[in-house]
């Protein structure tokens, strides 16, 4: 049975920098679900009717805020899952 000193230190860099962890996610999640708030409630400003396109139509309109929804939302649930990993840990 050998004790590697190496094995020690990455085991005391583990321990201290969990906390760390924890309140750098939690201050990610927090500000991507306050970005969330902020896009949604200004959505008529960036969504709606642009004079200056043409064809811009609603269905087009409607399309463009499904991907800003969609790729919000999986990396909110990504950002999520990671945070709940490391509170487990």
């Amino acid at each position: 049975m050998t004790s590697d000193p190496m094995i020690a230190f990455v085991a005391a860099i583990e321990q201290a920098g969990i906390p760390a962890l924890r309140v750098a996610f939690s201050i990610a999640v927090l500000v991507f679900l306050a970005a969330g708030v902020f896009i949604f409630r200004r959505r008529h400003q960036y969504f709606d009717r642009d004079p200056n396109v043409e064809n811009d139509v609603p269905a087009v309109r409607h399309i463009r805020l499904e991907q800003i929804l969609f790729v919000w939302s999986a990396l909110t649930l990504v950002l999520i899952s990671i945070l709940y990993q490391v509170w487990r840990a």
